[in-house]
């Protein structure tokens, strides 16, 4: 085994003998057999081109790419089961122009040249996958890897292509028997795999059998995976409840209780950066998948061939934190001291704003915060297809396809204080007198906590308090709230019917023409709901979502008022953690690489089932329907397209258009008075329908110049559209509410109304489609059969574009009653962007090296693609278009040889902006993302022609991604994600 390789292994990573050898033992029974040749479904000899290792591949993807009727570049796996990365996001990545997105450090979503509207296809036709039922991008960790054999990467359409993406539409390809040499095809691996950070050894294991007979085949994949997977946040958790923070107590909202000169200079009309809360947290993602893939396919008759596949993916999957939290408790704007304060412009009270890489926070509250979301999801597509083609001039083919998809999500939070409460006055009175929420906490006086953005990871300081740990004695906690909530079903179905013909001609340089007709439905359904438990005080009985030993339903003593401390009772209890079971507590001092201080927890896995959990603390929880997120949405398509192929001694080319009507009916709940009190659910008040359509007239041409054998000059046009996220259309209006603690007196009301301090349109009916028109011009040079040099040079202007706004709107607090208007933000169409740009590739193989050296190839590429939209930051920079980084590039080198591979691979993004996100009190500020390198490695040895062994690593640096606002410097939360080493078998006979 390579040195460095055993140093990568030995670093913080060890495998439990007992697992592996399960897994090498496992994979030792499977095995495979690859012939040289097949009989033909019409009784000609068909050369077999076996993909089997890095070269093969590459030559192989070169050789599509180099063929294709448009731009494009393409994945091929290097053998059955085995695609060059871990997730199909990850492979994607090496593809010039494209960036990704990660979930848990996986590669989850994919941008193509800086856009994420990108359409993804499953041999050739629309899909549905669970994480993403109404998008038109699946979330790729839905999707086994192993059952895919290849990628190709559409970046200039073509009439005949699916319209889906603004900037590109990946295909995803399955295997199919006629694919496959003649006679049977049995292959298999295992492997287990652990991350530098999670405890766990992992396990996957594929199984492939397929069949090709003479006139008939068959075939069956099965891949099956569990991954732990360990991330750590530290800064923000919620990058949103951004705020600029008034020394003054007459600066607007939000403000300080009482003016202080924070800076000394004189005056209190200064502002300061800051969040609602900062904490440090661990998240530990579990994920068990299964994939199953079948494919049939028969000779009819001379001129009709049957296919039929079923694509069948499971995955359930729990994302659990825990973290230390301080906040604000919604109530105290004066709560941050900046430490160093660095002046950055001017505010809106005369004054200035101020950021800061150090701050005091005078945290009103300290809790340990625990969540469980869970997630169950699975998806069904079924694809009937018949082809006609007698040798002559019309050929053709009918499909239809069928696709059902469902998901369960989850959320189950748990907050321990470990501050008494009295800290921003919040008390409960069972009916023997007031006193703080969490008697046993520290206080009264506040924790002074330290945040600081100095070092290498954001870090978070609690002080001792007489001589004790912060957070070391159990009794201090108290279970003071607990929720579930964002909980929902959501499911859809997908149907498709087409058919698709080609004529050919004989004429000097129309050689053929292609046409076809397509007409497609989605349903799309989401029930969003929370849960509520019935609670008393006094003679008061109401549905609770915010179980919060704090909260009061109302004025239990009738004097009018409601006031805890003037005898009104509280709901809940003091649920302590010493008085809880035990094995719902864990302690734990695993917070990453910027580990600070052991604290307790309830442990997330104990709330992954929260009926369970709620109901052991509150009984009888019952479900209750959250309008503002539920909805229900039929698309309805009718396509129709042609398109002309030319061919000439020096050229081929395609001229062509899609024409596509869209039928929208849109069912929204309108909301009305919440049902429940301390909850974030509205009232049902009736539906509200839109129908709409509009049509897409989408041209399209390409045409290639073959200079020479070697030399291709490509120049493309076309008009694209993307469909929209249908959850965006369908959501309602969201109001979010906070205790009104210190505002009360200014607003009239009780310091326990839950007041309206933001809201947000979820849904937008009237949103359109992302529209763009896209140009590429590029030159390829095929110098070798692995070797390939080529550059484009691409343009899109984004004529549809849609962007977060904002407006004032007056929002009705608990009580139904509207006292304020308050900031509400969503999505609006905007004025559309553009994004230039130029991609570079490099790769070959350098088989004509001596000796050793002929093993080694390498592949090189770059993108730069700057874009502009129509936002400003708060310096008045034009802002780019979000998520797009103005550069990427890859360099992979890779060797192969007597039965050993070899490949390291490096994947870079610039900086890219990662949210444009209104801030309180600023107004717009735009969240970025700093630049982030990735370094991936493996390696195989062919022990024989039936068995290779393999391992492999992804983010081998331990690579983390820092997000700022605004100022570079100024970091608001950083991910931390794990190294993964995988060692693994793979057979075949």
């Amino acid at each position: 085994m390579n040195t460095n390789l055993k140093t990568a292994l030995s670093g913080g990573v060890s495998f439990k003998k007992s697992a592996l050898s399960l897994s090498i033992a496992a994979s030792l029974l499977s095995f495979g057999a690859i012939a040289e040749e097949k009989q033909g479904t019409k009784g000609e000899n068909l050369e077999v081109i076996e993909v089997r290792g890095i070269r093969a591949s590459t030559e192989k993807s070169l050789n599509t790419k180099r063929f294709a009727n448009g731009v494009s570049d393409s994945i091929t796996a290097e053998d059955i089961g085995k695609l060059p990365d871990i997730t199909i996001a990850d492979s994607l990545q090496r593809v010039p122009g494209i960036q990704i997105r990660r979930s848990a450090g996986e590669g989850a979503t994919i941008n193509v040249r800086g856009m994420p509207q990108v359409g993804t296809l499953l041999n050739g036709e629309q899909f549905l996958s669970a994480g993403s039922i109404t998008t038109t991008q699946p979330d790729f960790t839905d999707i086994p890897s192993s059952l895919v054999s290849g990628m190709d990467v559409l970046k200039s359409p073509t009439s005949d292509i699916l319209a889906g993406g603004i900037s590109g539409t990946v295909n995803l390809q399955t295997r199919r028997p006629f694919d496959l040499s003649e006679g049977f095809t049995v292959a298999g691996s295992a492997e287990a795999t652990t991350g530098s950070f999670s405890e766990e050894n992992d396990g996957k294991y594929t199984g492939f059998v397929g069949y090709n007979g003479d006139e008939i085949g068959a075939l069956f994949s099965v891949s099956y995976d569990k991954n732990n997977l360990a991330n750590y946040r530290y800064g923000a958790p919620h990058e949103g409840w951004a705020m600029a923070y008034g020394e003054g107590d007459d600066c607007g909202f939000p403000c300080a209780s009482s003016a202080t000169d924070v800076n000394g200079d004189g005056d209190t009309n200064d502002s300061y950066f800051g969040f609602i809360d900062y904490g440090i947290m661990n998240r530990f993602s579990e994920r068990e998948r299964l994939g199953l893939s079948s494919s049939f396919q028969a000779t009819l008759t001379e001129s009709l061939e049957l296919t039929a596949d079923v694509f069948y993916t499971e995955m359930e999957d729990a994302d659990r934190s825990q973290g230390l939290v301080a906040d604000n408790a919604w109530s105290d704007y004066g709560w941050i001291k900046p430490q160093n304060p660095v002046e950055r412009g001017p505010n809106d009270f005369g004054g200035s704003l101020y950021t800061s890489d150090v701050v005091m926070l005078d945290a009103p509250r300290v809790n340990a915060y625990s969540e469980s979301q869970t997630n169950d999801r699975n998806s069904l597509n079924i694809n009937l297809g018949l082809a006609f083609d007698n040798g002559g001039d019309f050929s053709g083919s009918v499909r239809y396809l069928h696709g059902e998809a469902e998901r369960t999500h989850t959320e189950n939070v748990a907050q321990g204080y470990l501050t008494s409460g009295a800290q921003h006055g919040l008390s409960r009175n069972d009916g023997s007198g007031a006193e703080p929420v969490n008697p046993r906490g520290y206080g009264p006086e506040r924790p002074q906590v330290t945040y600081d953005i100095t070092g290498a990871h954001p870090s978070l300081s609690f002080p001792s308090v007489n001589g004790e740990a912060f957070g070391s004695d159990l009794s201090r906690y108290n279970l003071v709230s607990t929720y579930s909530e964002n909980n929902f079903e959501e499911d859809a179905t997908l149907d498709v019917l087409r058919f698709d013909g080609n004529y050919s001609l004989e004429g000097d340089h129309l050689s053929s023409v292609d046409f076809g007709v397509r007409w497609g439905k989605r349903d799309v359904e989401r029930n969003t709901w929370i849960m509520v438990a019935p609670m008393t005080t006094g003679d008061i009985t109401r549905d609770v979502m915010w179980k919060d030993s704090g909260g009061a339903l109302g004025d239990t003593n009738g004097d009018g008022e409601l006031s805890v401390a003037n005898g009104d009772l509280t709901l809940g209890s003091t649920q302590y953690f010493t008085d809880l079971p035990s094995e719902w507590i864990t302690q734990t001092n695993d917070f990453g690489p910027a580990s600070s201080g052991s604290y307790y927890f309830i442990d997330p896995k104990v709330m992954d089932d929260p009926w369970a959990f709620q109901n052991a603390i509150y009984p009888n929880n019952k479900k209750l329907s959250s309008p503002k997120d539920s909805y229900q949405v039929t698309e309805e398509t009718q396509t129709a397209y042609f398109k002309a192929n030319f061919n000439g001694d020096d050229y081929r080319a395609n001229v062509g258009f899609q024409y596509i009507k869209t039928n929208l009916d849109i069912l929204q709940n309108e909301l009305g008075a919440s049902p429940c009190v301390l909850c974030t659910a509205d009232g049902d008040d009736g539906d509200i329908r839109t129908e709409r359509d509009y049509s897409d007239f989408l041209p399209a041409a390409n045409i290639a110049f073959d200079l020479s054998d070697e030399f291709i000059v490509r120049a493309a046009y076309g008009k694209t559209m993307t469909r929209l996220d249908l959850g965006r259309l369908g959501r309602g209006l969201s109001v979010g509410r906070s205790r009104a603690g210190d505002r009360a007196d200014e607003l009239g009301v009780s310091p326990d109304l839950q007041v309206a301090v933001t809201g947000a349109l979820n849904g937008n009916p009237q949103l359109d489609p992302w529209r763009s028109t896209n140009m590429d011009i590029g030159a390829e040079w095929y110098f070798a059969p692995s070797g390939l040099v080529s550059v484009a040079v691409f343009s899109m202007e984004i004529d549809s574009f849609i962007e977060t706004g904002s407006q004032m709107m007056g929002l009705p607090d608990g009580d139904g009653v509207v006292r304020r208007e308050v900031v509400v933000t969503g999505e609006v169409n905007g004025n559309g962007g553009t994004i230039s740009g130029v991609e570079f590739s490099y790769q070959q193989g350098f088989d004509f090296l001596p000796g050793f050296l002929s093993g080694f190839g390498a592949q090189l590429n770059y993108t730069y693609a700057p874009s502009e939209s129509g936002n400003e930051d708060f310096a008045g920079k034009t802002l780019p278009i979000v998520d797009n980084s103005k550069e990427s590039g890859n360099a992979v080198l890779w060797y192969e040889k007597s039965g050993f591979q070899f490949r390291i691979a490096a994947n870079y993004r610039s900086e890219r902006l990662a949210e444009n996100s209104n801030v309180f009190g600023i107004g717009t500020l735009p969240i970025w993302t700093e630049a982030t390198t990735y370094i991936d490695l493996s390696a195989s040895y062919d022990i024989n022609e039936n068995i290779s062994v393999y391992a492999s690593g992804s983010n081998m640096t331990e690579e983390y991604e820092n997000n700022y606002s605004q100022w570079s410097g100024n970091t608001i939360s950083q991910n931390i994600y794990e190294r993964r080493m995988t060692l693994g078998i793979r057979g075949r006979l």
